[in-house]
């Protein structure tokens, strides 16, 4: 329970820190994106008005029929429908001839269509022709439209053609024909057992003229409706921007008797008459726009930095709960030889026999030279964790080798250890105390942990760009999963390997802390009776 406070509360103040950063970095990305933006709607609102103005557009005639009127809505919505649509917004445009007429202005939606005549049945004689459907709609089948073409798609072919969503051969259009401007009645799609339908009303568009059935080639739809707000909040802004626009046709009942005047109004409603076509428009926008497109970005890096908090909570408390265990180490390791001081050193202070007085100040000299030598491996380890400087040279390695095992010739003869050599010549980079540091603490544990009577194996030979040491031993094996943990400080397993055995249980840490430092790596391993350290160090062709 106490580990888990612990870590919540470095996690609480990463956690924060972290999220700051991540707030910073998406002020600076919103900032940013929004610069992008802000250019891309002016780009945007002023694309297809400008066009029209500047006589671009594919109407260039001045017509107050009603079927060239109808191409003109239908090219006004094709053109501008996609325009503002990423951004939660849309536009919506009207335009006038030389005399304030309405030649055409954006439609909720049409279509684009090949069809062919109900007596055609080869199909042999396709019509190419604009599809008006406003008229035959209600706002609330308009909505419905909308979100079908948001799943299914505004693409509808019949399936030998092979493109886009297929539909059926009975798929057919009702409406008046006029000019290459299909005004719709009823519009029918099949999709295989689904059957939609659009518009249905008994308008008459054209009193005493009956409609017509065509069949559907291929149609492919265009609404501002669908896109990010929602149908019916798109259908709303659509709404708003034609009385918008009427309002300030309202103003210019005197068209071409004084200027036409633009908006100054709360509205985004304008109204222009010089260039080609004098045309008004409005738009409008999300007013979260400028965080188009940064939904993915926003999550990717919110994720990274909850990752990085909890990596880095967890590394400290990680760090925190070593430095406590080496700290309780250290310190038990301390009190044994400090209460056996204690203790001989209050016998001394009394009267005793005089052949025990020199036994207690062996065992207190005793005592002194371990603490002496835990204390100074502590500040070896302390050393090379802090990185100090290694003074490097070029080291032989087999001559250092055999130099700190000659001197173990002795022990090992008297534990009945036989020792066997086998070294190859080889040199590497590096400092030649903290080397022969490592040798001297391998060879002590080997000495420490060698069964009486078996054999320490010493092996250097080269591996690739690597020195490689083994030092083998026929002493007990170490539960697998203890291995790994030999290298920590003051760690000595099981009973078999506690502090009776001597030494003060940082040799291993020291050998993996001075084998980091030359930029090596060390490894332990059990064999069928016996124990296998291996040390991989940087090797060098030559001294020079």
């Amino acid at each position: 329970m106490k580990d888990k406070r612990l870590f919540m509360r470095y996690l609480g103040g990463t956690f924060g820190i972290f999220l700051l950063l991540w707030g910073a970095a998406m002020a600076a990305l919103v900032w940013v994106n929004w610069q992008w933006t802000s250019q891309d709607v002016l780009t945007q609102r002023y694309q297809l008005p400008n066009a029209i103005l500047m006589g671009d557009t594919s109407f260039n005639w001045e017509s107050e029929t009603a079927e060239e009127k109808g191409w003109i809505s239908c090219q006004l919505t094709v053109s501008g429908c996609e325009n503002l649509k990423d951004y939660g917004g849309q536009v919506f445009v009207r335009a006038y001839d030389k005399e304030g007429g309405r030649l055409g202005q954006s439609q909720m939606l049409t279509a684009t269509a090949t069809l062919y005549s109900e007596d055609d049945i080869h199909m042999s004689e396709a019509i190419f022709c604009r599809i008006l459907l406003d008229q035959a709609m209600t706002d609330e089948q308009l909505v419905e439209a909308a979100r079908f073409m948001n799943r299914r798609g505004t693409g509808y072919y019949l399936e030998h053609i092979g493109l886009g969503v297929p539909i059926g051969g009975e798929s057919e259009v009702v409406g008046w024909l006029k000019d290459n401007v299909l005004y719709v009645q009823t519009l029918t799609l099949q999709l295989g057992e689904e059957q939609v339908v659009l518009g249905g009303s008994d308008v008459e568009l054209f009193p005493g003229q009956e409609p017509a059935t065509y069949r559907i080639g291929w149609v492919e739809f265009s609404t501002p409706l669908t896109g990010r707000g929602g149908p019916e909040k798109r259908l709303e802004q659509y709404r708003e921007m034609e009385a918008d626009v009427d309002d300030l046709e309202e103003l210019n009942q005197e068209w071409g008797k004084r200027p036409l005047i633009a908006a100054n109004n709360p509205s985004n409603a304008s109204l222009i008459s010089s260039g080609a076509h004098a045309v008004a428009y409005s738009y409008c926008l999300s007013p979260y726009y400028a965080l188009t497109g940064l939904g993915p970005a926003a999550l990717l890096t919110l994720g990274a930095a909850v990752f990085l908090a909890l990596l880095t909570a967890w590394l400290e408390y990680r760090a925190i709960r070593r430095e406590r265990a080496f700290t309780r180490a250290a310190a038990h390791e301390l009190k044994t030889p400090l209460a056996i001081l204690r203790a001989h050193a209050e016998s001394l202070k009394e009267d005793i026999d005089p052949t025990k007085r020199e036994e207690y100040l062996d065992v207190v000299l005793s005592e002194t030279d371990r603490m002496t030598a835990l204390t100074g491996a502590l500040l070896d380890l302390a050393r090379l964790e802090r990185g100090e400087a290694l003074v490097r040279e070029p080291v032989e390695l087999s001559a250092l080798v055999k130099g700190v095992f000659d001197q173990l010739a002795l022990p090992l003869e008297r534990k009945g250890v036989a020792l066997r050599l086998e070294l190859s010549p080889l040199w590497t980079e590096g400092d030649r105390a903290w080397l022969g540091s490592v040798v001297e603490n391998l060879a002590s544990n080997a000495l420490r942990y060698g069964r009486p009577g078996g054999v320490v194996t010493v092996k250097l030979a080269k591996e690739g760009r690597w020195a490689a040491l083994t030092v083998d031993n026929d002493g007990e094996n170490i539960p697998e999963r203890e291995l790994h943990r030999l290298w920590r400080p003051f760690y000595r397993g099981d009973q078999s390997r506690s502090r009776d055995t001597g030494g003060t249980g940082l040799g291993l840490a020291i050998v993996k802390a001075a084998v980091k430092a030359h930029r090596g790596d060390c490894a332990v391993s059990n064999r069928d009776g016996g124990v296998t350290f291996r040390v991989w160090l940087p090797g060098l062709q030559s001294a020079q």
